[in-house]
């Protein structure tokens, strides 16, 4: 049996105002489409389709944003979030968000696909919520009121006059307004999930960045 880690920008579609299921794709014909988005619908439709052609019993686990305590100092881009609005480098949030689950609930949700044959041949979304980045700055605000974590969501078009300037800034415009949400029904049916809250994945996270930085 095999278990691929996809994520869950691979159900997500920018033109979709619902909550996803795992029947749900990200459209690669959406404007505004990222490479990483693409790059993981892309390669978790060709192991689907791998697995068709040669047999094999295969399970996907689709993540949100994956935060929590990291192994080490060699963490992702999920926690580089969490450093960058610790920093207080940003004086407003885009108007955006993400869904958000612990790094241990999808350590969890791998070993009991693993031991349930039944989930062979089924996409299982990994999340406890969604959090915009403006409730992420609030959370780590309420731990850490003397510094400067900005929970102000910034006006759409102050974001378009920097995007002239700032590609990063640019390539999250698609996005501006849009709070990706999923379902949770399959992960708690099929594999008897019971989540960590996103607020606890957050301060699990910032708990690590901070030790680091002492």
């Amino acid at each position: 049996m095999h278990i691929l880690t996809s994520s869950s920008v691979a159900v997500l579609d920018l033109a979709q105002h619902r909550a996803q299921d795992e029947s749900d794709w990200c459209n690669l014909d959406t404007p505004g489409v990222t490479p990483y988005a693409r790059s993981k619908t892309l390669s978790e439709r060709a192991a689907w389709a791998l697995a068709d052609e040669k047999g094999l019993r295969l399970t996907s686990i689709n993540p949100g944003t994956v935060l929590g305590p990291p192994l080490d100092e060699a963490y992702g881009s999920s926690v580089r979030l969490i450093c960058r609005i610790l920093s207080g480098k940003d004086p407003m949030q885009p108007d955006i968000g993400f869904p958000v689950v612990g790094v241990r609930d999808v350590a969890t949700m791998r070993l009991r696909a693993l031991a349930r044959p039944d989930s062979i041949g089924n996409r299982i979304i990994a999340s406890a919520g969604s959090l915009s980045l403006a409730q992420t700055g609030l959370i780590l605000e309420q731990v850490y009121p003397n510094r400067r974590i900005a929970m102000c969501v910034a006006p759409g078009i102050l974001l378009r006059i920097l995007a002239l300037f700032d590609p990063e800034v640019r390539s999250i415009l698609p996005a501006l307004g849009h709070i990706g949400r999923v379902s949770d029904v399959r992960a708690i049916s099929a594999l008897g999930m019971c989540f960590i809250a996103p607020e606890e994945a957050v301060l699990a996270a910032e708990a690590f960045v901070v030790a680091e930085a002492t």
